[in-house]
Formats: structure tokens, C-alpha cells, sequence
């Protein structure tokens, strides 16, 4: 049953997503991964890198039997190194972390304000929750 709080809860939801949406990290994620969709060498990368991915996948049913395990496996690591290592494709990982720092950042905000006892998922392994403000330095201006 939905209540007029549960109406004004999800609301204040709509406007703190539209708050994001007008931050400069998503405007400078949506900016990087315009590049990078439009980028050919990185396409063709990933490309190479997705044919060995497939090699490796069939490889990973024999594991170190398999007679070509070795060289599939280092090829696999080369194609996906030489992807990684693309300009614009460093520059979308690091605003895509960006992005989800904020946005775990405004998740532990929320939970923690609600009680110090809540159990938080966050993406990251490393993720630290810092009562301080958000991850962005407070340029995002999404102050609860």
C-alpha cells in the first residue's frame, strides 16, 4: 500500500537522481564515454580483445591441459592490456569509478543517516565511507 510518505520518500528519490544527472562527474562520464563509443582504434581493440576472450573461455574447460593454455591465455592478457590502454578508454574508467563513488557515497550517506548499524554493499572492495561529504569535494551539489 502506498502511503503520501512513501509518495514523498520516492520524490525526494527523483530529485536527488536529478541532482546527479546535473553533476559535473556525470556530465564528464557522458562526455568520455561519447569518446570512447566513437573512438575506431578502441573499438577495434576491444573487438581483438572480445575473439581472444572467446579463445580463453574455451581454453578455461581443460585449464593448463589444453595444448595451446599458455599462449591463449598471454594473448588474451595482451589484447585486453592494449584495450585498457587507450586513451579514451583510461579516461571513461576513471569517470566511470568517479561516478560510482559518488554515487556509493550518497548510498552510505543515506543508510548510515538512517542507522550507524546499516550493512552497505558497495561496488568497491575498497569503498570508505567518510562522514565528511561526498566523494566529488562537494562540487557535485548533492548535499543531503
Amino acid at each position: 500500500m502506498i502511503t503520501e510518505q512513501t509518495l514523498k520518500v520516492l520524490d525526494q528519490i527523483e530529485a536527488l537522481t536529478d541532482m546527479i544527472l546535473e553533476s559535473r562527474i556525470y556530465h564528464e562520464f557522458k562526455v568520455a564515454e561519447q569518446k570512447l563509443n566513437h573512438d575506431a582504434e578502441a573499438h577495434l581493440l576491444y573487438q581483438a580483445f572480445l575473439k581472444a576472450k572467446d579463445q580463453y573461455d574455451d581454453v578455461q574447460r581443460f585449464g593448463k591441459y589444453h595444448p595451446d593454455y599458455q599462449q591463449i591465455m598471454l594473448e588474451t592478457r595482451k589484447r585486453k592490456r592494449a584495450y585498457e590502454m587507450v586513451p579514451c578508454v583510461i579516461d571513461y574508467k576513471k569517470k566511470e569509478t568517479e561516478l560510482q563513488s559518488l554515487i556509493d557515497q550518497i548510498i552510505a550517506t543515506i543508510a548510515y543517516s538512517v542507522s550507524e548499524h546499516v550493512k552497505i554493499e558497495a561496488g568497491n572492495p575498497f569503498f570508505q565511507y567518510d562522514k565528511g561529504g561526498c566523494a566529488s569535494g562537494g562540487s557535485c551539489k548533492c548535499s543531503l
